[in-house]
């Protein structure tokens, strides 16, 4: 056998193994099925079915029905210019305490997401109205989960 054969059959051989570990380390990258998995949740049907949407607008109107009660019972002993600061104050109250129970439904509503999203082995959640094609609908998923937990 010549020198150039076995340069050549070497050649071949390591370009064999060169094939055969590319084909391993694919295959172990591809065990992970979350690589590409996209998914999209609508929002406002989560937020308008979530259960504690329902009860943060109930404590809302609970609070400026209690203001609107306190304005009316004490609104006539007050000069029209404490009626108005009063009121203001009421108003910012009640802006303070919706960005309140705003920002703990989101919160809530983004947890819930992310833990759905690990259980379906999904790598990447976006919002409904950015998706122009492909992914899976993972709103229900994340309605029965709120709801279960709820």
């Amino acid at each position: 056998m010549e020198w150039s054969d076995r340069k050549f059959q070497i050649a071949v051989i390591v370009l064999l193994l060169a094939i055969l570990s590319s084909v391993l380390l694919l295959g172990l990258f591809k065990q992970d099925q979350s690589i590409d998995s996209v998914a999209y949740v609508n929002l406002e049907k989560v937020f308008a079915e979530h259960p504690a949407r329902t009860a943060a607008e109930q404590k809302l109107n609970q609070k400026a029905a209690e203001y609107q009660q306190q304005l009316e019972q004490n609104g006539e002993e007050l000069s029209g210019a404490e009626q108005k600061e009063l009121l203001n104050s009421y108003r910012k109250d009640l802006q303070n305490l919706e960005a309140e129970l705003l920002d703990s439904v989101l919160k809530e509503v983004e947890k819930i997401i992310i833990e759905t999203a690990a259980e379906k082995q999904v790598k990447f959640v976006l919002e409904e109205e950015d998706v122009l094609y492909g992914g899976f609908n993972l709103t229900d998923d994340v309605l029965a989960k709120l709801k279960s937990e709820w």
